[in-house]
């Protein structure tokens, strides 16, 4: 249910449209089932002239001008069969076109609302996190729930009506024979439920393998510079092909499972079909069935069952699905920081630490900062020392709440900075933390990311008292130059600028 409510909920403004679409698979599946029906009268009421029990085709007969009228006329059977060709014709346009767009919808709003989510989500919440594994949950599961509605959902509603639809008019023509040609239908799908829920650990367990794969490719990529500098290739290269390999096996596991039940699931189909041949036959020669319901009973049986024995790859996929739903609904689940919530002060005085201390969430145990208290002055300037491990770093992750006191206070001009909006508070202070990260984007684009609404004016001058103004211009393109990813490329124009200027 709640998996059904997640997607519901990013579903708004199409859920008409996927009515629609199901409505549109069901009268496709009963022409697609009613057009052998037509085969069969024309075999059995037309020709051979025997009597009609059916009401659809009463009501056929009647609209084409009486039984003798048929006879003389049989081009009218031929254009009633080409109407009903165009109107299928016609509905599976529409079925595939706006399945598509609710498809489409669908999987833009999961992935806009999961990339905004994590967006929103705690700074220590991300630390502690794979990139690799939030990559593939905003990428591969969603595209796994958009395979899914993109044309899977409707094929459940086409095998359902299908198998309903078959049932009613089989039971009509001969009701022991169709109750004896149904026996397989409850095999071939609990076959398939039992088989689902096999697979689904094992489709868990791939996408875990994947994730692996995906955050080791992540990782070694953006380390490039590093594995090079150090003459690594080969190390990284042999940890790549052990994480290959085992993303392989699992998934050669879970391709030998399906093997097993293709195979399986064509030799049920096959006896189910042959065992209806064989009665039918005995039946016909009997006398107790014609010709032409002999032909409705085993196309039925064809079309019916291997429709029943792919609902065992449709609930393959939704293991899949299911799984996609649940990774992704935990990240959802996952609450985010309020940026907006709280007061925003005039910031502009001192700066005062009282009585801080503060351990991180997984070993509480361990003070980082114990009983810490300073006061910075407004306009001074403050250096602290220490070595690695002995809070600098925390002392500046609490001023901004990227983490929150153990106890004690910190406070601006006054303010206690747990009352100020988190958003508002880190506006009004710049930080430059240990590891700087450039965007593939212009210079100008990278130095306006913190203030956007600034002009070039502002940026220029914030150039200048960072010493960097002179450097930038001397570029061939200036401030739009483009920077690399994570400045690989302004990095080597420095370096170019420094020697050779």
């Amino acid at each position: 249910m709640h998996k059904l409510k997640l997607i519901n909920s990013h579903l708004k403004g199409y859920k008409l449209m996927l009515l629609f679409v199901i409505i549109a698979t069901i009268l496709f599946s009963f022409l697609n089932l009613f057009q052998n029906l037509v085969f069969s009268y024309v075999i059995d009421n037309v020709v051979d002239g025997v009597a009609i029990t059916n009401p659809l085709l009463i009501l056929l007969t009647s609209l084409l001008g009486g039984m003798d009228y048929i006879r003389d006329h049989l081009f009218l059977v031929a254009i009633f069969l080409i109407i009903i060709y165009l109107i299928s014709a016609l509905l599976m346009y529409y079925r595939y076109t706006k399945q598509a767009v609710v498809a489409e919808t669908l999987a833009e709003n999961l992935r806009n609302h999961l990339y905004h989510h994590i967006e929103l989500l705690p700074y220590k919440y991300l630390i502690k996190v794979k990139t690799g594994d939030l990559v593939q949950r905003c990428t591969s599961d969603v595209n796994t729930i958009w395979r899914f509605f993109s044309g899977q959902i409707e094929e459940i509603f086409a095998i359902v009506s299908s198998v309903i639809i078959a049932l009613i008019i089989l039971v009509g023509i001969d009701s022991k024979l169709a109750i004896f040609a149904s026996i397989s239908f409850p095999i071939i799908f609990l076959y398939s439920y039992f088989y689902f829920k096999k697979m689904q650990k094992l489709f868990l367990s791939c996408d875990e393998k994947e994730s692996e794969l995906t955050t080791f490719i992540q990782e070694s990529l953006t380390g490039v510079r590093v594995i090079k500098a150090f003459n690594r290739e080969r190390y990284e290269l042999n940890r790549f092909l052990k994480e290959s390999k085992e993303y392989e096996d699992t998934s050669f596991k879970m391709i030998a499972q399906m093997g097993v039940n293709w195979g399986l699931s064509y030799g049920i189909c096959t006896l189910g079909i042959l065992s209806v041949v064989v009665a039918g036959i005995f039946a016909v020669r009997n006398g107790n069935l014609t010709p032409g319901n002999f032909f409705i009973f085993i196309t039925y049986q064809s079309k019916v069952l291997y429709q029943i024995r792919a609902l065992g790859r449709i609930l393959s996929d939704f293991g899949k699905v299911s799984v996609s739903i649940d990774r992704i609904d935990e990240i959802l689940s996952e609450e985010i920081e309020d940026l907006e919530e709280g007061d925003k002060p005039d910031l502009n005085g001192d700066i005062v630490f009282e009585n801080v201390s503060f351990a991180y969430e997984d070993d509480k145990d361990a003070l980082v900062l114990d009983d810490i208290s300073f006061t910075i002055k407004k306009g001074s300037t403050l250096a602290l020392l220490g070595p690695t491990g002995s809070g600098k770093s925390s002392l500046i992750h609490l001023l901004v709440r990227l983490y929150e006191p153990t106890s004690g206070r910190i406070t601006i001009n006054g303010h206690d900075i747990k009352t100020i909006a988190k958003g508002y508070l880190r506006k009004n202070v710049g930080i430059v933390l240990q590891e700087s990260l450039l965007f593939s984007k212009s210079i100008y684009d990278n130095l306006s990311i913190a203030s956007p609404y600034s002009d070039r004016i502002d940026i220029y001058n914030a150039s200048k008292v960072a010493a960097v103004h002179d450097v930038i211009t001397g570029f061939e393109k200036g401030y739009d130059t483009l920077v690399g990813e994570k400045g690989v490329t302004l990095t080597g124009l420095v370096i170019y600028v420094l020697f050779f200027t």
